[in-house]
C-alpha cells in the first residue's frame, strides 16, 4: 500500500485513468484528471516556498478546486489544515498564528485579508503549470492533516493525523463497508471534519466515486442527485437518518435495490429507527460505526441485513486494525467487563493520532502506555461485541448514584408521543435533580404518564427525572452529534 491518499490517486490514474474521482457542483472529475490537477497544485506550491511539513490552511468547500488544491498539498507531503466554510479571518489568522502556517486560502478573495490566497484566483494560475511533478513519499510520522475538533465538550483541538494514520484509517473503512471500485458515495457533509474528509479517503483508496453535497435539508436535490449519478452507498448520521424516516420514508424505501449500503457515525440509532431502517430497506447494510476523530472507527454494527444485536448499546466488534481494551479507573485493563463492571474503552491501533497540536497536557491525558483512552463507558458482551454504556462526562451524578442518560432517553424513545428527547442535570445549590427534555412528534400532546410508566418499569427509580418540558429541537453539531453542553446551559 502507498503511503499516502495522493500518491494512490496517482496510481489510480495510470491505471483506470477514465474512471469519475469526484462529482462536485454537478462537474466530474476523472481519476486522470484529478492526478493532473493534483502535480500542478503540488508544482505550484513548491514554486511558492512550500516545502514537505509545512502547513496550509484552507478554508472548505464543496468544490472540484478544493479536492485539487487538498490532495495537492499532501502530494507535496505537506500538511494540510481545512477550517470550515466561511469561518472569519480572525479565526483563521488565530489557527495560522497557532500553527506557525505557511499560507492561508480562502475560497474567494476577501479584501480584508490581503495575505490569504484565494483559490478563485490560484486556480487559474495552477492550471498554466505543466504536471510533471512527481509526488513525495512521505515520512509515516509526518503529518498530512491536522483537523480540529468541533469543541463541544471543551476547547476545540487541533487532532495531528499523521500519514500513516491517514491510510490506516481508510483502511479499516475499507473492511468496515467492504467498498468495491464501481461504487458512488453520496457525502454531504462540510469538507474540513473527519466525518466527510475520510469518506473521501476511503473512497480515493478503492478508486471509486464521491460526490459531494453541501447538506442534505433540501430533501428533493438530495434524491435527485442520488438519481442523476447512480448513487450506490450514502453517509448519513443517526439525526439525519431520523429526519428522512419522519419526512421522506417513501424515497428512502425506493432505494432498496439501488443501494449497497448507508454509513452512519457520531451517535447511536434509537432502536426504534433501526427497526423502520430493516423494514424500509431489508436489503441495504446499515453501518454504525463507532470511534472517533483521534482514531476514526474502530468498532461496526451492521444492524438491517444482519438482523442487529441481540444486546441493546452493541457497537459492533473491533475490526482488525484495532484492539480494545477497557480500563478501570486507575488504568488498569479490566480483563472480565460486564454489564456490572464497566470502563473506559481504550484503543491501541496505528490509526490513533499523534497528539493534539501544542497541547501537551491533554496529549497526555488522552494518550497513555500507548493507547488512546476515550471518554465512552463500555463493557465486551461475551460473544465479543463492545457495548457502549455511555460517556464518562456526560454521567449524571446524583448524589453518588451515577445515571448514563442515554439509558434513560433509550426507553422513553418508545413512547408514541416521542420524537427526540434528553435528559439533563440541573444542579441548585449542592442539589441535583433531573429534567427530561423532549421533542414531540408532529400533531402528538405529551403524555407524561406514559413516559413515567415506562422509564418505572424498566429502571430504577432514582433515574425517573423530577421534571419534563417539551421543546422545539435538540442542538446538534454540523455532524449530528447533541451538543448536551448547550443544552444544559440553556435548560438546565
Amino acid at each position: 500500500m502507498l503511503k499516502s491518499i495522493a500518491l494512490i490517486i496517482q496510481k489510480f490514474a495510470k491505471e483506470t485513468p477514465d474512471q469519475i474521482a469526484v462529482i462536485a457542483g454537478g462537474e466530474k472529475c476523472s481519476y486522470k484528471q484529478l492526478a493532473q490537477w493534483n502535480r500542478k497544485a503540488a508544482l505550484y506550491l513548491k514554486n511558492k516556498g512550500i516545502k514537505e511539513g509545512d502547513r496550509v490552511v484552507v478554508e472548505a468547500d464543496h468544490t472540484l478546486d478544493y479536492i485539487y488544491f487538498w490532495y495537492g498539498i499532501q502530494l507535496l507531503g505537506a500538511t494540510f489544515v481545512p477550517v470550515e466554510k466561511n469561518t472569519p479571518n480572525k479565526r483563521i489568522v488565530e489557527i495560522a498564528k497557532e500553527l506557525d502556517a505557511s499560507v492561508c486560502v480562502t475560497v474567494s478573495n476577501r479584501e480584508d485579508f490581503p495575505s490569504a490566497w484565494s483559490l478563485e484566483k490560484v486556480i487559474p494560475e495552477i492550471e498554466l503549470l505543466d504536471d510533471s511533478f512527481e509526488g513525495v513519499e512521505p515520512n509515516e510520522k509526518s503529518l498530512s492533516e491536522i483537523l480540529f475538533t468541533t469543541g463541544t465538550t471543551g476547547k476545540s483541538k487541533g487532532v495531528m493525523v499523521s500519514y500513516l494514520n491517514q491510510v490506516n484509517i481508510a483502511l479499516a473503512g475499507i473492511e468496515t463497508t467492504n467498498i468495491k471500485q464501481d461504487n458512488v458515495w453520496l457525502i454531504p457533509t462540510p469538507m474540513n471534519h473527519a466525518a466527510g474528509l475520510r469518506k473521501v479517503h476511503i473512497a480515493m483508496a478503492v478508486g471509486s466515486t464521491s460526490v459531494l453535497l453541501e447538506g442534505f435539508r433540501n430533501y428533493k436535490q438530495y434524491f435527485q442527485t442520488i438519481e442523476d449519478y447512480g448513487v450506490t452507498s450514502l453517509y448519513l448520521p443517526p439525526s439525519a437518518i431520523h429526519l428522512l424516516l419522519a419526512f421522506a420514508s417513501k424515497n428512502l424505501a425506493a432505494l432498496n435495490g439501488q443501494l449497497r449500503f448507508i454509513y452512519s457515525s457520531s451517535t447511536a440509532y434509537p432502536e426504534t429507527d433501526k427497526e423502520k431502517m430493516r423494514k424500509l430497506l431489508p436489503d441495504v447494510y446499515m453501518y454504525n460505526c463507532f470511534g472517533c476523530s483521534e482514531a476514526g472507527v474502530v468498532c461496526t454494527d451492521e444492524f438491517c441485513v444482519s438482523g442487529g444485536s441481540e444486546y441493546s448499546g452493541s457497537v459492533g466488534k473491533p475490526n482488525s486494525y484495532s484492539e480494545i481494551v477497557i480500563l478501570d479507573e486507575d488504568g488498569n485493563e479490566i480483563k472480565d467487563s460486564s454489564a456490572e463492571k464497566t470502563g473506559l474503552c481504550a484503543i491501541r491501533s496505528k490509526s490513533v493520532m499523534q497528539g493534539y497540536w501544542n497541547e501537551p497536557e491533554l496529549t497526555a491525558q488522552a494518550i497513555k502506555n500507548g493507547m488512546l483512552v476515550m471518554s465512552d463507558i463500555c463493557y465486551f458482551a461475551p460473544n465479543g461485541e463492545l457495548i457502549l454504556v455511555g460517556r464518562s462526562n456526560d454521567t449524571i451524578n446524583l448524589g453518588g448514584l451515577k445515571i448514563a442518560p442515554v439509558e434513560v432517553e433509550e426507553v422513553v424513545m418508545r413512547v408514541d408521543c416521542v420524537d427526540e428527547c434528553l435528559l439533563i442535570p440541573c444542579v441548585k445549590g449542592s442539589n441535583t435533580s433531573l429534567k427530561l427534555l423532549v421533542v414531540l412528534k408532529e400533531g402528538k400532546e405529551l403524555d407524561d404518564a406514559a413516559i413515567r410508566n415506562i422509564i418505572t418499569e424498566n429502571l430504577e427509580p432514582y433515574k425517573l427525572p423530577k421534571k419534563i418540558e417539551v421543546i422545539d429541537e435538540i442542538i446538534r453539531t454540523f455532524n449530528g452529534k447533541i451538543d448536551r453542553k448547550q443544552m444544559i446551559a440553556k435548560y438546565a
